[in-house]
This record gives C-alpha cells, structure tokens and sequence, in this order.
C-alpha cells in the first residue's frame, strides 16, 4: 500500500521530470506557439468530438476556428497561468515528454481522434493531479472557447443564456 509519503515523492519527481523536460524543450529550438498549435489541433478534434462537421473542408475550418478561439482565450489568461500552460505545451510537444505523459510516440496531428481521447479520459481519471489539471485545462480551454462563441451554439446543442 502506498504511503502518504510515497505519493508526495511521486509528485514532487513528476514536477521536476516535467519541468526539467520543459526546460530542455526551449533549450533545443522548441518554439512555444507551435508546440500549442501543434497540441491543440490534436486534442480540439477529441473534446470537440461529436460538435464539428463530418466533411473534411468544414471540419479543418471549424478546427482552425476552435484554435483561433482557444488561443484568444489563452490571451486574456494571466500571465502566470499563460507561463503554466506554455510548460504544459512544450512538454506535450516534446517527443520524450509526450510519450512519457500520453504514451504517444507519434505526433498529436498525426495520432486518431479516439487515440487522443483515450489519453485524455485517462488523464481526467489519473491518480497524479498534474495529468488531471492537464486534462482539465483542456477540457475548459477548448469547451469554454467553444460555447464563447455564438456561431456555434447551435453546433453544440447550446441554446444560449436565460433570457430573462
């Protein structure tokens, strides 16, 4: 049975392996808005599964849409949690990071929709806190982004705010 000081060894090593990852990431040419857009047209398609158009072309605009909108809302964050959250992007992009985190050897464009969603169902049900907060972040970004704008209401089933 793990102890309580079992765990917070686990936790403080998993912080300092994802911080040293991050670290090494923009020593070796990592760019931090590439590494998020690279990670967010992985995961947008498996939050969003079921709200964006089936045919190719309306799929990859709503996609571009739902980036552009993520990445708005990223930019009203504090600076404090934009820093955290570029950390988390660097690492996920990162090949070593990404498969020890995801357990993707494979980059997140290039990984299946439901591959991607498996990797965050186990992120939200994870025992390490960090994984859930990863998970969480994602899930708020990109559904917040998404019910944020009025187009895709009817997309999403959202019929809008009480009217009063």
């Amino acid at each position: 049975m793990a102890t309580r000081r079992d765990f917070l060894k686990l936790g403080v090593g998993s912080a300092v392996l994802l911080g040293a990852f991050g670290v090494a990431s923009r020593f070796v040419g990592r760019h931090a808005v590439d590494d998020r857009r690279e990670v967010l047209r992985g995961v947008i398609p498996a939050v969003l599964d079921g709200a964006l158009p089936s045919a190719p072309e309306p799929r990859a605009r709503a996609i571009s849409t739902a980036l552009a909108d993520v990445e708005t809302t990223i930019a009203g964050l504090p600076p404090a949690t934009q820093d955290e959250l570029a950390s988390l992007f660097l690492a996920l992009a990162a090949a070593p990071s990404r498969l020890l985190l995801a357990g993707l050897a494979k980059p997140w464009t290039e990984v299946r929709v439901d591959e991607v969603a498996e990797v965050l169902q186990g992120w939200r049900t994870h025992r390490l806190t960090l994984l859930q907060s990863a998970y969480h972040a994602f899930h708020d970004l990109i559904l917040g982004a998404a019910y944020a704008d009025e187009a895709r209401w009817a997309d999403i089933g959202y019929p809008g705010p009480p009217r009063f």
